[in-house]
């Protein structure tokens, strides 16, 4: 271990507690098993496992168990030195665990740092917290001492340099593994004094790590968590309150530092948001269950972060999959949300799906800094959801999507995001993160590339983004720009997208959407622009300028250009394009399937206007059957052409999108 005997017994217990006064010398004049034995007496008589457990027993994550086993059942398996990170089991040569190893096919590094998330461990706990059993607990130890003897506390060294103490981890373990096996496993035999208090020396290593060696973004929120728990917790640790003020101080105002005023945590993805709430909620439920009074301020501004759900929820109540995402549920979230704070009756309403509260006052919102448009019919399961993005690029797991558009209707996601993937080198990786697997443009074959010159300034938080919007009863419209280069070239050119939801449709049609979008050649040359939509692996067909899939049940859904679209599926050369994951992240290579892609491309053009309608039914039929714009990209005018022959001429000035502020 980091630390020695000598310094933990002499230099960091608190000898401010009578029964500990003299541990030091107990150390010197006794010997190491005389100052284990009076740490550890005090220790089980003051610890609280009966409040403790007053918390929640949170829901499995990291794909550390199969999917239909229950608790005992992956005891059993663990027990047998069967253990499973990120979705791939492995097991361990006569049970004996490695801690540092790595048996993926691909090396990858997630399975190691995820593997030291001690899941497992809690499992143990929990199994014998309901049995009493102590086979449980003598797993636990021997893995435990094996942990601590091949896992060295690193003195110096960042996360990604060690194989067990990324300071994620070391957070994690704090929160949510480690105390709850410290309070499960504190009566057994098998957790005998030499175990505990090695036990406790090694919770010092990790407040010295989360404490000196933290990080920002979600990784901070997590390693505060951590840090909070150990000052909660362990309060025989000398440093336990400097730890407890300085982590509640961080988590007080790191809202502020890492949420925008909207309410959007600043990664912009979905599943990180919630990784967000969720540590903070553990520090708060801790805290009450052990009558510790927290800063005011911790908890009060999570509010907004809770509203993000309502905002971005689609009629299903879950959240679309943003950037390095994942899916949210809403009601579950808000039903917690409702408890922190009763007097949201628009929480409340969430919660209890509709039986009980308020609805929002608004159907359809923007969110002026982290640069999203939510357009919606209304509340209800069955009403339509359309999504536009004009957002900064934000702080850390990002996609070059800027401009994206998504769509729900009748039930289905008939326009999603393709999702997140595995952490990895892959292909199928760079793939997901990149514009061609978004519905978004490409510019000669090159993506948007905004991580290449990016920089993240903490007045960003601040800042307003470039979207405009504008909302009525009956059409609601966004634009917004990306002008920051495609490719490793930087090209040039300026795409504009425009976004018009006819809620109600038009001339009897049922809802739709039109997409504008505008190409312009900033450096005087003509360029190859494609637009592409991402779709699921759904039966489709493709007719003059009509794309239609069909998602069951009677719904399909039309993409109808102003020009030809082609189609394309399971292109691995000269690019990946038409693909789609098929879970993520999980195992060592998350499989993939082909999925059509409908894209409108254009040769050697200086400029170019594309005009699309987002064409969802429930009935078989599309009302639109062509649109027809001139060949000038700076006219405005449309003609959209209606099944029954009736021509109807828009113009885009007659729908401005002119909001920028809240």
């Amino acid at each position: 271990m980091l630390i020695t005997d000598n310094k933990f017994y002499r230099e960091e217990i608190n000898t401010a507690i009578p029964e500990l006064s003299d541990i030091g010398a107990v150390y010197t004049e006794k010997g190491l098993e005389a100052a284990e034995k009076r740490l550890a007496d005090y220790v089980r008589a003051v610890a609280r496992p009966d409040d403790y457990f007053k918390t929640p027993y949170y829901p499995r994550e990291n794909a550390w168990a199969y999917q239909n086993e229950d608790d005992f059942a992956a005891c059993e398996r663990i027990m047998k030195g069967k253990l499973m990170s990120c979705g791939y089991a492995y097991q361990f040569p006569e049970g004996k665990i490695d801690w540092t190893s790595n048996p993926t096919d691909n090396g990858y590094r997630e399975w190691t740092w995820q593997l030291s998330r001690h899941h497992e461990w809690r499992c143990l706990a929990h199994c014998y917290r309901e049995t009493g059993d102590e086979k449980y607990a003598k797993t636990f130890v021997s893995f435990f001492m094996s942990w601590c003897e091949q896992a060295v506390c690193p003195e110096n060294a960042p996360g990604g340099a060690t194989e067990c103490w990324r300071t994620i981890e070391a957070g994690i373990r704090m929160t949510k593994i480690w105390s709850y096996v410290f309070h499960a496993f504190l009566k057994s035999p098998e957790f005998n004094d030499h175990v505990l208090c090695t036990f406790i020396k090694s919770v010092w290593e990790h407040g010295y790590r989360l404490r000196n060696f933290c990080t920002g973004a979600n990784w901070l929120i997590m390693e505060m968590a951590g840090l909070s728990h150990i000052g909660m917790i362990h309060i025989w640790l000398k440093k336990a309150e400097e730890w407890k003020t300085y982590a509640f101080d961080r988590l007080s105002t790191e809202i502020d530092v890492q949420v925008y005023p909207d309410g959007f945590q600043y990664e912009l993805s979905t599943g990180y948001h919630g990784v967000v709430i969720a540590n903070y909620r553990y520090v708060i439920e801790t805290a009450n269950a052990l009558g510790i009074k927290l800063p005011e301020k911790l908890q009060s501004n999570l509010e907004r972060t809770f509203e993000m759900y309502i905002k971005l929820s689609e009629p299903d109540r879950l959240t679309p999959d943003l950037n390095d995402g994942g899916k949210a549920n809403a009601v579950s979230e808000l039903k917690l949300g409702a408890e922190y704070f009763p007097k949201r009756a628009d929480f409340l309403f969430f919660a209890t799906d509709g039986k009980d509260g308020r609805e929002p006052s608004y159907k359809s919102i923007a969110l002026p800094y982290s640069g999203m448009a939510v357009m919606r019919t209304g509340w209800d399961r069955d009403d339509m959801w359309f999504f536009m993005e004009s957002a900064p690029f934000g702080k850390g797991h990002q996609h070059e999507d800027k401009l994206q558009v998504l769509m729900y209707a009748y039930g289905k996601e008939v326009l999603k995001d393709t999702g997140n993937y595995a952490y990895d080198n892959s292909e199928m990786r760079k793939f997901a993160i990149d514009t061609r697997s978004h519905n978004c443009a490409m510019v000669d074959d090159r993506s948007q590339n905004r991580r290449g010159r990016y920089k993240w300034n903490p007045e960003d938080i601040t800042k307003l983004s470039d979207l405009k919007w504008g909302f009525t009863d009956g059409i609601d419209t966004a634009e917004g720009i990306y002008n920051e280069g495609y490719g490793p070239e930087y090209i040039d050119v300026t795409h504009r997208r425009k976004v018009i939801f006819f809620k109600k449709g038009i001339n009897a049609s049922l809802p739709f959407a039109l997409v504008i979008d505008r190409l312009t050649s900033g450096d005087g040359k003509p360029h190859k622009y494609a637009v592409s939509y991402q779709m699921n692996t759904q039966p489709y067909t493709v007719n003059s300028k009509t794309f239609t899939a069909d998602f069951g049940d009677g719904v399909t859904m039309s993409i109808i250009g102003s020009d030809t679209p082609e189609i394309v599926v399971a292109q691995k050369q000269p690019y990946m394009m038409g693909w789609r994951p098929k879970h993520a992240p999980g195992g060592t290579e998350p499989e993939h399937y082909p999925a059509p892609c409908v894209r409108f491309v254009t040769e050697n053009a200086m400029d170019k206007r594309l005009v699309t309608a987002l064409y969802p039914s429930n009935n078989g039929n599309v009302a639109i059957k062509a649109i027809i714009i001139s060949d000038s990209a700076c006219d405005t005018a449309l003609t959209l052409v209606f099944e029954n022959g009736d021509r109807v001429t828009l113009d885009e000035k007659d729908y401005p999108a002119s909001n920028n502020s809240i």
